[in-house]
């Protein structure tokens, strides 16, 4: 089965939460697809500062912070696109995403749902 996951946001713990169910689903044999777009595009180029937490030390520690969930997934068939409209409202170019390398293509919103098909979609 085909999971579509969209994901809004740039805050670590709501990325942790999408990363986790991303690699579950990926675990349990479907194809999964992310469309990022608002914040979590600045995310997805390594331009978020968030401030030091108690969970972000803790998801440090544990070696479970988004990215190295993402990272993780990659290899299990992971495929993210980043929405070419919040790249261009935050100010994030294709290149930007070179820096953490996640990025799979920079497209819209409708090339992502017609990759989903009549698959699930999630949102984060």
């Amino acid at each position: 089965m085909k999971v579509g996951v969209i994901i809004t946001s740039e805050d670590p713990v709501k990325l942790y939460e999408a990363g986790t169910y991303i690699a579950t689903e990926l675990a349990r044999g479907n194809e999964v697809l992310v469309f990022a777009t608002g914040r979590a595009v600045l995310a997805l180029a390594g331009r978020s500062n968030w401030p030091e937490s108690p969970e972000l030390k803790t998801m440090r520690e544990l070696h479970v912070t988004w990215q190295e969930l993402f990272a993780a997934a990659k290899p299990m068939g992971l495929k993210i696109i980043a929405c070419e409209t919040a790249g261009r409202i935050f100010g994030v170019s294709e290149d930007d995403y070179k820096a953490l390398g996640l990025v799979d293509a920079v497209s819209s919103m409708y090339t992502f749902l017609e990759e989903v098909g009549d698959g699930r979609i999630v949102t984060f």
